[in-house]
């Protein structure tokens, strides 16, 4: 299988889209207290802080972005396994020079695939120490591929370089929209912007939440469409390198005449592996945007009363709540499915909540989270998708819905 580093603001370990794709290191002892691998880092099973020090699994993901992108990997490749190394603080900045200690830390622990969903412009990556030296390393060595977002600042990079996507070796991925064309925001450039992907309304995980997913734009969404690409390509064929991998990717575009000039291979990557995003965008462009009604089971309704449930995650474990919210609407704890895997982490703290509708019939969704929110009960609030997917076949439609509920 191929191990893809998310070098980014870190990774939620606990999100249903990525638990069970999340890599595993096998030279080290979970929860022991002991750095078993040496290698500085004590219980590191997923991966690791940069900033901090400290094992992923301690940190997640402050700020959300890797997550996200993360997600999109998982996406592509259901096979890709995930290492979460957090580059980038909850403001979603960090050190250039920290990226070297990054790309080690993956390489080392085997990784194959090495996404780099941000950047700085204006600085040349000869600039950074040895930044083309880890770069070759990777490739020659480890045979590990780079990818990089091109850049958001709809800019040409031949003439601005950008850091790390101008490196040799590295990937760079641009974003397309809806139509195929390059996104107005992406950088572009006819000799540092290898090839585009999809990265306009992207759904993927939300980082704060167990299973939802949210949308968002950016090369940051291009750039691991192409990285899940090349984790296939490498389970496909294991004796592929790195350069070959890449002129792959390259060769099988979809050529798009807008693109040639912006991009060495003049299209968008192979619907082969763009699918799931060419369907969110076509669906998109069909309809008119719309709300979407959260699960209503028959099975939680009382009496006349119709109720929707809500998923909650209590702060602590052997809390019992029972409130009343702005006296119009009331949650009630609900018992959990058994047929539900919860992540062991939230295993005695999953509280199922009903949530009555007001007298008009109408529910303000939106106003339901924030009052639960508020109430500082809950370390997680959102509407309740697993459990309708896990309980009645007539609502496997919901498990199609990109971008989030609310």
């Amino acid at each position: 299988m191929a191990v893809v580093a998310i070098i980014d603001t870190g990774v939620n370990t606990q999100h249903l889209d990525l638990r069970d794709n999340l890599w595993i290191n096998p030279e080290e002892i979970p929860g022991n207290g002991i750095d078993d691998d040496f290698n500085g880092v004590v219980d590191d099973i997923h991966g690791f802080d940069v900033i901090t020090g400290q094992p992923i699994s301690a940190i997640g993901d402050p700020e959300g972005h890797g997550t996200h992108v993360a997600g999109i990997v998982t996406q592509t490749s259901n096979s890709a396994e995930i290492m979460g190394i957090r580059l980038l603080d909850e403001n979603g900045g960090g050190n250039i020079s920290d990226a070297i200690n990054a790309w080690s830390y993956a390489l080392l622990k085997g990784a194959t695939v090495i996404n780099n969903s941000w950047g700085a412009l204006g600085i040349e990556p000869s600039q950074v120490n040895f930044m083309q030296e880890a770069i070759d390393i990777g490739e020659e060595i480890f045979g590990a591929v780079f990818i990089a977002a091109a850049g958001n600042e709809s800019v040409n990079t031949d003439r601005i370089a950008n850091t790390p996507s101008n490196a040799n070796g590295m990937i760079s991925v641009g974003a397309s929209n809806k139509k195929g064309n390059r996104s107005t925001f992406s950088n572009v450039g006819k000799n540092t912007v290898d090839l585009f992907a999809p990265g306009v309304n992207i759904s993927s995980a939300d980082a704060f939440s167990i299973s939802g997913r949210i949308a968002f734009s950016g090369t940051s969404m291009a750039a691991p469409i192409v990285a899940g690409a090349a984790a296939i390509l490498q389970d496909r064929t294991p004796e592929a390198n790195p350069q070959e991998i890449k002129s792959t990717l390259i060769s099988d575009v979809e050529s798009r005449k807008k693109l040639k000039k912006f991009s060495v291979a003049g299209g968008v990557l192979s619907n082969e592996f763009t699918e799931p995003f060419s369907q969110n965008v076509r669906s998109q462009r069909k309809q008119k945007p719309r709300k979407i009604k959260p699960y209503q089971s028959d099975i939680t309704s009382i009496g006349k009363k119709n109720f929707t449930r809500i998923i909650c995650v209590l702060n602590q474990p052997s809390q019992n709540v029972k409130m009343d919210i702005w006296n119009k609407l009331i949650a009630q704890p609900f018992t959990k499915d058994d047929g539900v895997d919860w992540p062991e982490a939230y295993e005695n703290r999953i509280c199922i909540l009903e949530i009555e509708k007001d007298y008009q019939g109408r529910l303000e969704r939106k106003s339901v989270i924030r009052s639960i929110r508020k109430s500082g009960h809950f370390e997680t609030v959102e509407w309740d998708r697993t459990i309708g997917i896990q309980s009645f076949n007539e609502y496997n439609i919901i498990n199609s819905i990109k971008g989030p509920l609310l």
